[in-house]
């Protein structure tokens, strides 16, 4: 035990300032500078010993800090009037609250020897007439324990009432309770009750509670509670709640809650709940919820719920979430959430969700998943996924799905994706594929494929496929292809392709095949070719050949050539040739056949020989022939032989002739003949030819024909033709052909044909075709093809067909087929299809059907479909579909379905249905369904739904459901239901419902229900319903109801109902209520009730009532009733009646009725008492005290009775 030590007991400021401006530490050592040894407050340190005696050095402000030191008994000074204890130095051990800081001294007087020796002489209380300070009881000299010292020290004495008081105020309390009010106060308290109030405040409180008031404040408080409010605040609080508000806050809390509420804030609270905000917030919350808002900001939340909000944020939270938001944001999940917002930012979860945004950033998530974004990033998906975004960057993705972003980036993804975008870039993929892209760049991807894509490049791959691409470059890729391409560089392969591409090269190939291009090259090629180019050449091949080329080359071969060019040389050649040329030479050559030119040579070679030229010769050979000629030579030859060409020669060649022509020859060949031209060239051939064209060529030939074509030529071709054509060609073939075009050509092929396309290219073939096209080409090809397409091109497809295009593209395809479309594509497909598709593409798809889509795109899908769409799209599923859509798209499924969207979006599903939608968005769902909203959202669902909707939603339910909504929410459910929703709310709910809303709300439901509502709110409810709103209500409910409204509410109750209302309320309810209201109200009751009215207002009861009102009312009662009212009032009652009214009132009794006046005769109220039926005061007449002539008169005889009309509200 401390022997000579005692606790004192004091307050500073806010800021720990005391009355000198000494600031107190929080802990530790503190002593005046300017100490002097006098019984006056100044130069020294003051308190109240032990928490007992005058209370001068107490401070009833709501932000004033308690502090207990610890002080010397010999450094004591006892003040003079009982004004405390003054000490030079004291230790501090405790600052807190006033109710902290009394449980400290209780909890510690025990450890201190002087806490059982009296140290100040005892103090008589004064009567309440005479005191102007409110004095504590002194501590007694007692030799019992300190236990029981504490005890006794901390209780009012049990007999005794503590009044203080100032003028113009009124006070009345019960047994062992102490009132201290300023002047112009009213306070009533409860047994065992401590109100201390400031002046024009107004203070109403239960058994043991505890009120401190600032000016003109107003405090409603249940048993054991405790309300600390500032000046203009209003507090109302059921049992054992403690609120502390600034000034002009208003506080409303259910049992055992706890309110600190800045200046300005609004505050509504079911039971066990603990709210804490700062100035002009807003919160609104159920059962056991915590919740800390900043100034500014709004909260709405289920039960058991943890929100901490930043100044001007908006957070709206089902039941066990925790939600933690920076200033601005907004916040809306459902139950088990885990939402982090930095300021600025939007998030929507479901339910066991965890969301990390940055500042400015939106989210919206299914169950069960994680997404983490930077400052103003977009966040959609479904349930299970693991989002990281970087700031600006918007993700999309499926369910189980992985996605990192970079600033800037967008994403689309569907199910067990995993997707890494530098800032910037774009990627949309299928299911279970892999995407790692470079700031810049744009990712499409079917199932199961790897992405890897430097900075600003696109790349568009079909399932299990593998592409590699630099910064700038474009790939397009059919199933289980592997591209690697430079900077700048374009690749379009078939199937099971290899690809390696320079910086600025262009590669298309079939299938199998291997390509390796330098830097500006182009190469094209069938089916297993290898062809390798040096920087800015060029390269056509037929399949399984080998070329080799130098810089600035163009070489176009038959299927099995090999090719070796110099830098800046022209080769051409059929099936199975080899072919060596120097720099800047031109070699056109037959099968088989072997030839070495010098540089700037034409060469033109029949069947089987050698040629060497010079440049500029002209060559004719026959059959078998060998020729060697320079460039600009013409050359003539008959069957079987074999003619090479130089630039700008003729040749005419025989039966079975070979003829190889340089650039801009001509070319006329008989039965069976292989034709090889330059560019510019016309050819024309007989059946069973094999032709080769250079650039702008034009070639014809018979059944059975190969032809090889250089840029811009024209072919045409017989039956089980091969055909390969350069860039802007035009080819035409029969049934098994197979054709590979460069750029901008056009390719019609017969059945089973092959197709490879250049970009710009047009290519239709017959059944069982395989198709690659590049950039802008359009493809129509029978069932069981293969197409693969290129830029903005269009491919129709049979039956069971696989497609690939590139941007822009339209496909159409026939039953199981599998499309992968680039950006702004349009997809068409039968049941049991997979579609990829773009950018703002549309696509439409059969039964069983998997579709990935980018922005802005449309897709509709069969039965038991997955759809993933980017922003804007529109999607339409099958029965046990899952969709996932970007910003403003619309969903339509049917039963069983999963849809999550983007903002704006309109969705429609089916029986069970778990749908989450952005903000803005329209949602109707079958039963048991489960539905998140964003902001604006309009939501419809039926029996046992979830709803949560964000700002401005619509929300219908059906039984047994529970819908969350934000501002200005209409929500309409079944019986049972559970409601929470924003200011301005609508709700209407069946029997058995808990509904709680915000600011100007309207709330309709069933019996037995429980409704909290804000201010201007609308409440109906059926019998034994719980209401509280806040001002300007309006509160309906049915029998044994209570209600509790703010200012200007209207209220109408059944009988045996409790009401209380704000000034300038209009109330109503049944027999035997009880009715409590403001000045300027109007209250309406029936027999056996209670009213209690301010100033200005108008009440009416049935018999064996109560009235008490202001000045200025009217009261009119049945039989037996007893009517209080203020001056100039007008009072009616029936017989049997108690009527008081002060001056200037006109009083009316029934038979056996009192009247009472209240008459002022200059120093005091005096009270005359007359009886109706005696002295000649007749019953039923309306009667007035005449103070000039000290005479009762009949209102009629009186020219200033108040009229009844002007008094009513």
């Amino acid at each position: 035990m401390k022997a000579e030590k005692v606790l004192v007991l004091r307050t500073c400021a806010n800021n720990m300032a005391d009355h000198c401006g000494l600031i107190w530490p929080v802990s530790g050592r503190v002593e005046c500078k300017f100490w002097e040894a006098t019984l006056k407050l100044e130069n020294g340190l003051t308190g109240v010993l032990w928490g007992q005696g005058a209370s001068a050095q107490l401070s009833p402000q709501a932000d004033a800090r308690w502090v207990v030191c610890e002080v010397a008994v010999s450094d004591l000074i006892f003040l003079e009037e009982d004004e405390g204890v003054k000490f030079s130095r004291a230790e501090v051990v405790h600052v807190g609250t006033r109710s902290s800081a009394l449980d400290f001294i209780q909890d510690n007087a025990c450890k201190y020897e002087a806490s059982t020796t009296n140290l100040i002489e005892a103090l008589v209380i004064p009567d309440a007439q005479s005191g102007t300070k409110a004095v504590l009881p002194a501590l007694p000299v007692v030799t019992k324990t300190p236990a029981d010292v504490v005890t006794r020290r901390t209780t009012v004495r049990s007999t005794q009432t503590l009044e203080t008081a100032v003028y113009g105020s009124t006070l009345t309390g019960a047994n062992q309770s102490q009132l201290i009010a300023g002047y112009g106060s009213t306070e009533t308290a409860g047994d065992s009750s401590t109100l201390i109030a400031g002046y024009g405040s107004t203070g109403t409180s239960g058994s043991d509670s505890s009120i401190i008031a600032g000016y003109g404040s107003t405090q409603t408080a249940g048993d054991e509670s405790s309300l600390m409010a500032g000046y203009g605040s209003t507090q109302t609080a059921k049992v054992g709640s403690d609120l502390t508000a600034g000034y002009g806050s208003t506080g409303t809390a259910g049992s055992d809650s706890s309110l600190v509420a800045g200046y300005g804030s609004t505050q509504t609270a079911g039971g066990e709940s603990s709210l804490t905000a700062g100035y002009g917030s807003t919160q609104t919350a159920q059962e056991g919820s915590d919740l800390t808002a900043g100034y500014g900001s709004t909260s709405t939340a289920g039960s058991d719920s943890l929100l901490i909000a930043g100044y001007g944020s908006t957070q709206t939270a089902g039941g066990e979430s925790s939600l933690t938001a920076g200033y601005g944001s907004t916040q809306t999940a459902r139950l088990g959430s885990d939402l982090t917002a930095g300021y600025g930012s939007t998030s929507t979860a479901g339910s066991d969700s965890s969301l990390i945004a940055g500042y400015g950033s939106t989210q919206t998530a299914g169950t069960d998943s994680s997404l983490t974004a930077g400052y103003g990033s977009t966040q959609t998906a479904q349930v299970g996924s693991d989002l990281t975004a970087g700031y600006g960057s918007t993700s999309t993705a499926g369910s189980d799905s992985s996605l990192i972003a970079g600033y800037g980036s967008t994403q689309t993804a569907g199910t067990d994706s995993s997707l890494t975008a530098g800032y910037g870039s774009t990627q949309t993929a299928q299911v279970g594929s892999d995407l790692t892209a470079g700031y810049g760049s744009t990712s499409t991807a079917g199932s199961d494929s790897s992405l890897i894509a430097g900075y600003g490049s696109t790349q568009t791959a079909g399932t299990a496929s593998s592409l590699t691409a630099g910064y700038g470059s474009t790939q397009t890729a059919q199933v289980g292809s592997d591209l690697t391409a430079g900077y700048g560089s374009t690749s379009t392969a078939g199937s099971d392709s290899s690809l390696i591409a320079g910086y600025g090269s262009t590669q298309t190939a079939g299938g199998d095949s291997t390509l390796t291009a330098g830097y500006g090259s182009t190469q094209t090629a069938q089916l297993g070719s290898d062809l390798t180019a040096g920087y800015g050449s060029t390269s056509t091949a037929g399949s399984d050949s080998s070329l080799i080329a130098g810089y600035g080359s163009t070489q176009t071969a038959g299927g099995e050539s090999s090719l070796t060019a110099g830098y800046g040389s022209t080769q051409t050649a059929q099936e199975g040739s080899d072919l060596t040329a120097g720099y800047g030479s031109t070699a056109t050559t037959g099968p088989g056949s072997m030839v070495t030119a010098g540089y700037g040579s034409s060469q033109t070679a029949g069947h089987a020989s050698a040629l060497i030229a010079g440049y500029g010769s002209t060559q004719t050979a026959g059959y078998k022939s060998i020729l060697t000629s320079g460039y600009g030579s013409t050359q003539t030859a008959q069957e079987s032989s074999d003619l090479i060409a130089g630039y700008g020669s003729t040749e005419t060649g025989g039966y079975d002739s070979s003829l190889i022509a340089g650039y801009g020859s001509t070319q006329t060949a008989g039965y069976a003949s292989i034709l090889t031209a330059g560019y510019g060239s016309t050819q024309t051939a007989q059946e069973g030819s094999s032709l080769t064209a250079g650039y702008g060529s034009t070639s014809t030939a018979g059944f059975n024909s190969s032809l090889i074509a250089g840029y811009g030529s024209t072919q045409t071709s017989g039956y089980e033709s091969t055909l390969t054509a350069g860039y802007g060609s035009t080819q035409t073939a029969q049934d098994n052909s197979s054709l590979i075009t460069g750029y901008g050509s056009t390719s019609t092929a017969g059945y089973q044909s092959s197709l490879v396309a250049g970009y710009g290219s047009t290519q239709t073939a017959g059944y069982e075709s395989t198709l690659t096209a590049g950039y802008g080409s359009c493809q129509t090809a029978q069932e069981q093809s293969w197409l693969t397409a290129g830029y903005g091109s269009t491919s129709t497809a049979g039956y069971e067909s696989r497609l690939i295009a590139g941007y822009g593209s339209t496909q159409t395809a026939g039953y199981k087929s599998t499309l992968t479309a680039g950006y702004g594509s349009t997809q068409t497909a039968q049941e049991e299809s997979s579609l990829t598709t773009g950018y703002g593409s549309t696509s439409t798809a059969g039964y069983n059907s998997t579709l990935v889509a980018g922005y802005g795109s449309t897709q509709t899908a069969g039965y038991n479909s997955s759809l993933t769409t980017g922003y804007g799209s529109t999607q339409t599923a099958g029965y046990d579909s899952v969709m996932t859509a970007g910003y403003g798209s619309t969903l339509t499924a049917l039963d069983s379905s999963t849809l999550t969207a983007g903002y704006g979006s309109t969705q429609t599903a089916g029986f069970g249905s778990s749908l989450m939608a952005g903000y803005g968005s329209s949602q109707t769902a079958g039963c048991e369904s489960t539905l998140t909203a964003g902001y604006g959202s309009t939501q419809m669902a039926e029996r046992d739904s979830t709803l949560t909707a964000g700002y401005g939603s619509t929300g219908t339910a059906g039984q047994d459901s529970s819908l969350i909504a934000g501002y200005g929410s209409s929500l309409t459910s079944g019986t049972r239901s559970f409601l929470t929703a924003g200011y301005g709310s609508t709700l209407i709910s069946g029997l058995h419902s808990v509904l709680t809303a915000g600011y100007g709300s309207s709330l309709t439901s069933g019996m037995r229900s429980s409704l909290t509502a804000g201010y201007g709110s609308n409440q109906i409810a059926s019998h034994k319903s719980s209401l509280i709103a806040g001002h300007e209500s309006t509160q309906i409910a049915g029998h044994k109801s209570m209600l509790i409204a703010g200012k200007n509410s209207s209220q109408t109750a059944g009988s045996r109902s409790t009401l209380i209302a704000g000034a300038k309320s209009v109330q109503m309810a049944g027999d035997r209520s009880k009715l409590t209201a403001g000045a300027d109200s109007t209250q309406t009751a029936g027999d056996r009730s209670k009213l209690l009215a301010g100033s200005n207002s108008y009440l009416t009861a049935g018999d064996r009532s109560k009235l008490t009102a202001g000045d200025d009312c009217v009261l009119m009662a049945g039989d037996r009733s007893k009517l209080t009212a203020g001056k100039n009032c007008v009072l009616t009652a029936g017989a049997d009646s108690r009527l008081i009214g002060s001056l200037g009132s006109t009083l009316s009794g029934g038979e056996n009725s009192t009247l009472v006046f209240r008459c002022w005769d200059g120093k005091r109220y005096t009270n005359v008492v007359v009886k109706t039926g005696s002295d000649g005061v007749e019953a039923d007449v309306a009667y007035q005290f005449d103070e000039d002539s000290n005479v009762l008169i009949k209102a009629e005889d009186s020219h200033s009775v108040a009229d009844p009309s002007q008094l009513q509200p």
